[in-house]
């Protein structure tokens, strides 16, 4: 047995140790790499333990010297041993070696990363200092700042001034920095943090300088915004003086000319000085806003108060345009009013001239027509009147009150006004006083006028009654009518004469009664004429119903003759004789031609009828006017006397 198989057990003991061993540095190689590339960002104290810890772990990296006992080793050992343990154990450190030969590349690239990652680390490392010194920077351009007075201010600036020259002077050294961190961030195995420390040093050094220059601008506004607010606002209370004087200069200008020239002026000015008072107080409300900002506590409601007292005086603007509205108004009501007088002087000039016509007229009025003249002009004249008191009325709201100061050309127009007054009291009293002359006239013209309205209408239906005429009665019964109706026609003429004569004696009593009169006269000529035709009416049908009741009576006389002889008495009494019964037959054929012509004569008075009509009736021979009288008369004469004719 050789020395190898005799120690088989310790040698074998002694390679799996240094075979162990050579694993576990492996394994804590790969777990030293995880910890230096691991996404977490350690302190540079931190990281540099790790990174130690890896360059330790990597000294005499190759472990070719233990690779090649380890392999020596295995190979004695195994001489003798069992093909299957030979090739177990081959397997297993060909297993190792190749491990180790495939994390070579690995270890070679995280020591290149690892010192990259160290360089970040230290960069990193060197931003403290810088950033205490911009948050130092930045701290002191954004804290709190009082100040009361311009001296104040001016301190601050001064300071601040301190601040941009410790950032101007340390601007090389962060930019420099800046470029620094872009230089390793272009190397790939930069770490991601890398870009996080550069973007925050930027960004940290870009506020700090923008805040301090803001914080500069402030303190410069401040410190000028003092003197704008002392300033302007004596300025505003300057502008504002004006502006009351102005106010009061606002008068009301009774000139139709420089009135509405005074007012334009007036609102240019307006508008001028609301523009300046405005754009100053905005001036100096801005230099206070700017000024609360920093000026203590103790400080700010005075200020304000300054402020709110100019805002009070500029109510004077509101108060302005309320009156250039007002005189607006007020020339216009002053351009109507004029307007109105005027016309009113216009139509006075009217007015007695029309009055002078109806009291010396240049032809001939009738008193209706200088009553209708009289009371238009009176009529006219109380519509004037009440359109003066109108204008009156204007005159005490626009001019001024009783008492008050009040200038020449106001007192032109209230004596214009004046003047028309008392020009229309004169022409009313003058209207009146023609108008009592012919208040009479007036009187006696209405009752004039009443009676020919009741006149004329009968008038009128009595002439187409007249124009109907008489009709021809067929019986006694109906003459007898016609009679009466004519009579109360007749009657009713005569009732209504009366209406014209009391119409005509009203107008005898007028002053002027011409036209009355004639109207008169031309009604009284018509009324005869229709009163004659109602009497030749009554007389004559009184003749016919007289004629005709004869008639009638003695035709009963006659029958009852004609009865006696017919019936006479036995005893013998004593006959009608013949030449009685001839004699009385005769004369009611005279009576009963009486009546006929009578009847004829009547067409004369019918429809139509007419004085020729009434000759060519009496010419003709008499008819009976009904069949029934001409057999009664026939039928009472004896028999041997009876004839045709």
């Amino acid at each position: 047995m050789t020395f190898w198989q005799e120690n088989y057990s310790f040698i074998k003991e002694v390679y799996d140790t240094r075979y162990q061993k050579m694993v576990e540095w492996m394994d804590n190689v790969e777990m030293a790499i995880q910890k230096v590339c691991a996404s977490k960002v350690y302190t540079s104290a931190e990281f540099k333990r790790e990174k130690d810890n890896f360059h330790s772990l990597c000294k005499n990296l190759e472990r070719a010297e233990t690779k090649k006992w380890l392999n020596e080793t295995l190979e004695t050992l195994m001489k003798e041993r069992a093909p299957d343990e030979q090739k177990e154990e081959h397997k297993k450190l060909k297993l190792i070696i190749e491990r180790h030969k495939g994390m070579l590349p690995k270890i070679q690239d995280t020591l290149v990363k690892t010192e990259c990652y160290w360089k970040c680390y230290s960069y990193g490392d060197d931003l403290i200092p810088i950033f205490e010194f911009i948050d130092d920077l930045r701290n002191r351009s954004v804290k709190e700042l009082l100040s009361g007075n311009s001296e104040q201010t001016e301190e601050h600036i001064e300071k601040q001034d301190k601040v941009l020259n410790s950032l101007e002077n340390k601007k090389k050294m962060v930019m420099d920095f800046i470029a620094k961190g872009e230089k390793l961030m272009e190397d790939d195995n930069c770490p991601k943090f890398l870009d996080g420390h550069v973007k925050k040093l930027r960004e940290a050094w870009e506020d700090t300088n923008e805040k301090a220059q803001q914080r500069k601008k402030a303190l410069a506004d401040n410190y000028s915004s003092w003197d704008v607010f002392e300033t302007q606002k004596v300025e505003n209370h300057k502008h504002l003086d004006l502006a009351d004087a102005e106010y009061e200069n606002i008068k009301k200008i009774f000139d139709l000319r420089s009135g509405p020239s005074d007012y334009n002026m007036r609102m240019k000015n307006a508008a001028n000085f609301r523009k300046s008072i405005e754009e100053i107080f905005n001036t100096v409300s801005g230099a206070n806003d700017i000024l609360q900002q920093m000026l203590p506590d103790d400080k700010k409601s005075p200020m304000k108060d300054e402020v709110k007292e100019i805002k009070t005086r500029m109510d004077i603007l509101k108060k302005t345009d309320d009156r250039l509205s007002f005189m607006d108004d007020f020339n216009k009501r002053l351009a109507v009013f004029d307007k109105n007088v005027t016309d009113l002087e216009d139509w006075l000039g009217e007015g007695r001239k029309r009055l002078d016509g109806i009291k010396n007229p240049v032809e001939h009025l009738s008193p209706e027509d200088r009553v209708t003249k009289t009371m238009e002009v009176q009529e006219d004249i109380s519509k004037k009147s009440e359109f003066c008191g109108k204008q009156e009325t204007e005159k005490t709201e626009i001019f001024p009150k009783p008492g008050e100061k009040i200038s020449s050309d106001a007192k032109k127009f209230v004596e214009r006004l004046n003047t028309v007054r008392n020009e229309l009291n004169n022409l009313d009293a003058e209207i009146k006083s023609e108008c009592a002359k012919f208040s009479e006239d007036v009187k006696y013209f209405a009752e004039f006028q009443t009676g020919i309205k009741a006149f004329e209408p009968w008038m009128k239906k009595a002439e187409q009654r007249i124009i109907d005429g008489l009709a021809q009665p067929r019986s006694l019964i109906e003459a007898c009518e016609i009679l009466g109706d004519s009579k109360n026609f007749q009657e009713e003429c005569e009732a209504r004469l009366k209406l014209l004569e009391e119409a005509a004696a009203s107008a005898q009593k007028m002053t002027y009664h011409q036209d009355a009169d004639e109207q008169v006269t031309k009604f009284q000529e018509r009324w005869t004429s229709v009163h004659e035709t109602t009497k030749e009416w009554v007389a004559r049908m009184t003749t016919l119903v007289e004629c005709w009741n004869k008639l009638d009576g003695n035709v009963g006389e006659l029958s009852s003759w004609v009865n006696q002889k017919d019936s006479a008495a036995p005893e013998g009494q004593s006959e009608i004789s013949i030449e009685k019964l001839e004699t009385q037959l005769n004369t009611l054929k005279t009576m009963f031609a009486e009546k006929q012509r009578l009847v004829a004569d009547l067409e004369v008075y019918g429809a139509g009828g007419s004085a020729a009509t009434a000759t060519a009736s009496e010419s003709l021979p008499a008819e009976p006017t009904s069949p029934t009288e001409a057999e009664d008369v026939a039928a009472l004469a004896p028999e041997e006397d009876v004839s045709p004719a």
